[in-house]
């Protein structure tokens, strides 16, 4: 029985390490492709910007310029609407709490540039505009599936009347939580997981019928894995012949 088993475990080994390389190779190219690919909803967040754009509002309070911004809210591919004054506050998404200020908002990278900036290098309106992408970003720095755009929004006069930006998802695709764990990375962990037993089980039974410390390599390749199995090969003793004694 144990012979057996041995002879079929490389098998097992073999095959369970192609079924994780296949199964999580297939799971991250189907991430980086709902990440990397086509941007439409890139479309949907610059036409709800134009819509806001073309209401030239007098001021923040202006009915047109409100139900713009409210309808950029409801966009799908939209996940978060950015309101800034043209002093740096932040409305973020509700027109009636400040959440805070650009420059104490803003990632301290940028913050180190502008202090290295000459004085007077930036006018008032392209510092706040800096700050404000920086703090956008800042929020969602570590995730993938958001992208951000800023657009002025200026008044009947051309004045400059507020900054509004938006933080969309790349892709409604790879917005969308996965049911966990997916048929694919289930696949995945098993195939790993045999792929991994396998291999100091059979080093367990080789080293057993040489007379070798079977739980010390297979304990040394449960560690090592394939280094260790080299290794175990490499300085093995020949098999007794039969009848020896041990």
């Amino acid at each position: 029985m144990s012979r057996r088993l041995k002879s079929i475990l490389p098998i097992i080994a073999v095959i369970g390490a192609v079924v994780a390389l296949v199964c999580l190779s297939a799971r991250s190219l189907q991430r980086r492709a709902a990440v990397t690919g086509v941007d439409e909803s890139r479309i949907g967040a610059e036409q709800a910007l134009a819509r806001i754009e073309a209401t030239h509002p007098a001021s923040l309070d202006d009915a047109t310029f409100q139900e713009a911004l409210a309808q950029a809210r409801d966009t799908p591919c939209i996940a978060v609407v950015w309101l800034f004054t043209p002093d740096g506050q932040i409305l973020e998404g509700s027109r009636g709490s400040v959440h805070s200020v650009v420059e104490a908002s803003a990632e301290g990278e940028l913050r180190q540039v502008l202090a290295a900036l000459p004085e007077g290098t930036l006018s008032i309106e392209q510092l706040t505009a800096l700050q404000a992408v920086s703090a956008m970003r800042a929020r969602e720095r570590h995730d993938d599936t958001y992208r951000q755009l800023l657009r002025e929004v200026r008044g009947p006069e051309d004045e400059l009347v507020a900054l509004v930006g938006v933080s969309y998802v790349v892709s409604p695709a790879a917005h969308t939580p996965a049911p966990a764990p997916t048929l694919s990375v289930a696949c995945g962990f098993l195939g790993l997981a045999a792929y991994w037993i396998s291999l100091p089980l059979w080093v367990w039974l080789d080293a057993r019928d040489r007379d070798e410390r079977a739980w010390v390599w297979a304990v040394f390749v449960l560690l090592g894995n394939l280094m260790g199995v080299i290794t175990y090969i490499l300085a093995r003793r020949p098999t007794p012949p039969p009848g020896a004694a041990s």
